[in-house]
């Protein structure tokens, strides 16, 4: 196999969290009075909270805003669930030595939350830190190659978002797009289906 790298997207990709995300929002409005629909914050997730904030006209309510969010996901975490087949593909990989990572929009603290659930090692993750840009910009893809010592060449990116497309191609790396996501399917690049799908890119 060409690809010693595998990194993902989590929600959207690994992690079904539409609801948990639904949930949070509500109390995120029933405790501030905001009015904005569910679907304008969930049309741009892929980015970090703070960017998404700024995107809906927000910015300097984002810190107040993302603390609110984030005790009401932690509330809702079981309304989140792997996607089927996320904990045989991840298991398959290490078992074939393919280095896996994941690279999220989601804050570290509720990444290591989810990933703690799932009996597989990850060689990087990489969340949303403000030295670094998020997705749709290339660093923490170049950040998780850094630190799994490895090149865009032999490298692979699965997302669900045009951020995460944008983000791969930015990146020099090879990008396929998970169709069970969140996102619309993107043009001229592998469609993932089913998990299996994955290891025919992979050959």
């Amino acid at each position: 196999m060409k690809n010693r790298l595998v990194l993902f997207d989590l929600d959207g990709v690994l992690l079904d969290s539409a609801d948990n995300m639904r949930q949070s929002w509500a109390v995120l409005l029933q405790k501030t009075g905001l009015s904005i629909p569910f679907n304008d914050y969930f049309s741009r997730i892929g980015r970090p909270f703070p960017d998404i904030m700024e995107l809906l006209g927000l910015g300097s309510e984002a810190v107040r805003l993302e603390k609110i969010y984030m005790t009401a996901s932690f509330d809702f975490l079981r309304a989140a669930t792997f996607f089927p087949g996320t904990v045989e593909i991840l298991q398959q990989l290490n078992s074939n030595r393919i280095k896996v990572g994941v690279v999220t929009s989601k804050d570290r603290q509720r990444t290591t939350a989810v990933l703690q659930q799932l009996p597989c090692s990850f060689h990087t993750v990489q969340c949303p830190e403000k030295a670094y840009r998020g997705k749709p910009a290339p660093d923490y893809l170049l950040l998780a190659m850094a630190e799994a010592n490895c090149d865009p060449a032999d490298t692979l990116f699965i997302g669900d978002m045009e951020t995460d497309h944008e983000a791969a191609l930015r990146a020099g790396i090879s990008y396929a797009h998970a169709s069970w996501g969140y996102g619309e399917p993107i043009p001229f690049v592998p469609n993932l289906k089913t998990w299996p799908d994955l290891f025919s890119i992979l050959k």
